[in-house]
């Protein structure tokens, strides 16, 4: 079980390390291009790319399976679109609110909630208020900051229904959210097409990245480890996004975080932390029974000898 935990952990930490991946690779190929255009040709590479996954007959069809695909699908365009109506910071930031939304919901459903879970979504959700201080009080308008804040939710309910959605076929299911998110996007949200025809070949080896590796490898990464961890779990690991893309940023394109975004990384690492020193009386707890039922085991063997 404590080994299933650990896979899990790094299965979603592995999907953040490739989602993170998307603040360089937007930020360069977005520089002459309509980012609709962008978030749409990524879906349907990334869901074309996962067609051989796709096993209908193993996946599971019922209401969780169109909540993910609803969730994911307004994730992807909620964060288009805020971007396009306020800051940076909070566009990008608000969806990492989604261990607040899960533990809201935990309380709904009127599930038991721990203190030792409680105090590292404070802290977290502190550190993530201070990323997206840079936003505040800028050209940030309140229907895209209203939109920003329905991406925390979106986030949550993605995460929530993927362990339920998935069956045994996460990829499956990652390949038709994506190809539904690529329809839509072009559908509803239309963007210039003539774009496409000023792609260069380096513009679509960087789409080619986001939709194989940042997309269909990072949810695909994230859907798998889901089987293997809780939701709240998972969405805290997912904070390595947050860190690791500006990260990038600053490495290949030279840009650098200001001291909020950098005081908001350490509150939000100081929380990521003491959710894992936390949640170890859990771990030693499980090991302890585990112990003693193998010492019980071996001592009735011996007597039974």
């Amino acid at each position: 079980m404590l080994k299933g935990k650990l896979s899990g952990s790094l299965l979603v930490f592995l999907g953040a390390v490739c989602w993170s991946l998307n603040a360089p690779l937007v930020k360069f190929v977005q520089q002459d291009l309509d980012p609709f255009l962008v978030c749409g040709l990524r879906s349907l590479l990334a869901g074309i790319v996962l067609l051989p996954f796709l096993r209908p007959r193993k996946m599971i069809w019922n209401h969780w399976t169109l909540i993910y695909i609803a969730s994911f699908e307004a994730l992807v365009t909620g964060v288009i679109l805020a971007l396009d109506q306020t800051s940076s910071a909070i566009a990008v930031g608000m969806q990492y609110t989604a261990p607040v939304w899960l533990l809201l919901l935990a309380a709904v459903k009127k599930e038991r909630i721990y203190w030792n879970s409680i105090i590292p979504v404070i802290l977290i959700l502190a550190g993530v208020l201070f990323f997206m201080s840079t936003g505040f009080g800028s050209t940030g308008q309140g229907k895209g900051n209203l939109i920003a804040l329905s991406e925390g939710l979106a986030f949550a309910l993605m995460t929530l229904s993927a362990k339920h959605a998935s069956g045994d076929c996460p990829l499956g299911l990652t390949c038709l959210a994506c190809l539904f998110s690529g329809v839509f996007t072009f559908i509803f949200l239309p963007p210039s097409f003539s774009d496409l025809q000023e792609l260069t070949a380096q513009n679509w080896m960087v789409m080619l990245l986001l939709g194989t590796v940042q997309m269909g490898a990072g949810y695909g990464f994230y859907n798998f480890g889901l089987q293997l961890v809780n939701p709240r779990k998972a969405s805290v690991i997912a904070l390595w996004e947050m860190i690791l893309g500006p990260l990038w940023v600053a490495l290949f394109l030279k840009d650098y975080p200001t001291l909020p975004v950098l005081i908001g990384f350490f509150i939000i690492l100081a929380g990521m932390f003491l959710e894992n020193v936390l949640s170890m009386p859990n771990v030693y707890a499980a090991c302890g029974t585990g112990i003693k039922m193998a010492l019980k085991c071996r001592f009735h063997t011996k007597r039974g000898e």
